[in-house]
């Protein structure tokens, strides 16, 4: 069994949100007003994680800027999403589907706009489950294994900290990170887990020995 985690996972999530950033220069949002309104979109009162078009557009709006125009031009970033996954993302998850083990899949975040970014790019068919979840990855982990009884488990994740909490909470599992960005090389050392800069890495690790798929 394989759980996989989605944003800067399988994809380039912060490609993604220099686009959206990039699709309202058009209208005068300049790059320090999109990532201020970004922050406040995205994290709700109660720690949700709760971005959407509309949530944001609604922000801006109070900015002074036209509603419409600016969901009309983040709307349009969706059009090209497939191109935000990373390059090896579908040769990846051919890879894993013909290991015929269940394929679960964990997308942080408003369910709506999470369902749309995984449904536009294509991929919930290489999946048994898809999980939206606006926080707390631990829960998700907890409610796939009580419904497994696979004793042969990996889980690939981006965020060190968030993972080394599942490894501690589930020491049975095989935590694998998918090296992002948002992360210096550095702190990937330090973490504690194994680590790699491509899903076609990972791919080979899992089909050594140490991490035999069949």
């Amino acid at each position: 069994m394989i759980i996989i985690d989605f944003d800067d996972t399988l994809f380039d999530t912060q490609k993604f949100k220099q686009e959206l950033a990039s699709s309202l220069v058009s209208l005068g949002i300049g790059k320090e007003l999109f990532w201020q309104t970004y922050a406040e979109a995205r994290i709700m009162s109660d720690g949700n994680f709760s971005y959407s078009f509309e949530r944001h557009a609604n922000i801006l709006e109070k900015e002074g800027f036209d509603c419409e125009q600016v969901l009309n031009n983040l709307n349009k970033v969706i059009e090209k999403i497939k191109n935000f996954l990373f390059d090896d993302t579908i040769d990846f998850l051919e890879s894993l589907k013909k290991s015929e083990q269940d394929l679960y899949l964990l997308s942080l975040g408003d369910e709506s706009f999470q369902k749309l970014k995984v449904g536009e790019c294509d991929i919930a068919k290489y999946f048994k489950k898809v999980f939206f979840r606006g926080k707390d990855k631990e829960l998700v982990v907890e409610e796939i294994l009580a419904e497994n009884k696979d004793s042969n488990i990996f889980f690939i994740n981006d965020k060190i900290e968030e993972s080394q909490k599942i490894k501690k909470d589930f020491p049975n599992i095989e935590v694998i990170l998918k090296q992002a960005v948002t992360f210096a090389e550095e702190e990937y050392k330090n973490g504690g887990l194994k680590y790699f800069k491509t899903l076609a890495q990972i791919n080979t690790n899992l089909s050594t020995p140490a991490g035999k798929q069949e």
